[in-house]
């Protein structure tokens, strides 16, 4: 007698599909992409739904508008590079001025991954063409930077490493502003092309100056010639 073999019945493999908490991220990716090689006047929603490989419908699901799409991939873009910036804080255990240095150094060095080398091209183009737009996209990030740098000097202060009359609020907004403004007029005025200079030279010899500025006066006594930190 010959026995049925039972063929045991094979799964089919599960469909791949895409998880919702996923699109805004690739919306957001798609966007950036878009923008930097269109321009953000030149580009419509319906071409970032190509390119995220989504319908126009969807993105309204998730973003009201253009506008609205720019601004929270600015929000995004800030809180990732805010984070890794606390993370390499929390690896430094060093003085206060090398962590002035790390901070000041990631946020204002060029970028170093493609999408906010995009994201900075985006930001230059809406400067000249969108000032207010450009200015709701950048302040938020700019009050925060302003904080962490005046958490850092004041913390500096109580060790003694800084001087105790600095003001932090006010150092931390014209140093920043000053390097902030060098990179803007580079691009929007075409300095770069008729006063051509280095751009880590910059970022480091200001931060080298800024340091400087917080450190405890050093003065020559009237005698003996021994020196004495003044604050």
């Amino acid at each position: 007698m010959v026995k049925n073999t039972v063929v045991p019945r094979r799964t089919p493999p599960r469909r791949w599909t895409r998880r919702p908490d996923d699109r805004p991220r690739e919306i957001l990716a798609a966007a950036v992409r878009v923008f930097a090689e269109r321009g953000y006047n030149a580009t419509r929603l319906e071409d970032i739904a190509a390119a995220a490989g989504v319908t126009k419908g969807t993105i309204y699901y998730y973003f009201k508008n253009k506008d609205a799409l720019l601004l929270r991939l600015s929000e995004a873009s800030d809180r990732e590079e805010f984070a890794r910036i606390e993370a390499l804080l929390s690896d430094n255990v060093g003085p206060v001025s090398a962590q002035l240095r790390i901070v000041l150094r990631k946020g204002f060095a060029e970028p170093t991954d493609e999408a906010r080398r995009q994201l900075r091209m985006v930001y230059l183009a809406l400067h000249a063409d969108h000032p207010k737009l450009f200015a709701r996209a950048v302040q938020a990030a700019l009050v925060d930077g302003w904080a962490l740098i005046v958490k850092l000097i004041e913390r500096g202060k109580t060790t003694g490493e800084f001087r105790e009359d600095a003001d932090a609020h006010v150092a931390a907004r014209v140093f920043t502003s000053g390097l902030l403004l060098q990179q803007l007029w580079r691009s929007s005025l075409g300095l770069d092309r008729t006063d051509p200079f280095d751009r880590d030279r910059m970022v480091d010899s200001t931060i080298e100056l800024f340091l400087h500025s917080l450190r405890p006066t050093v003065r020559l006594r009237a005698a003996g010639g021994k020196r004495r930190a003044t604050t």
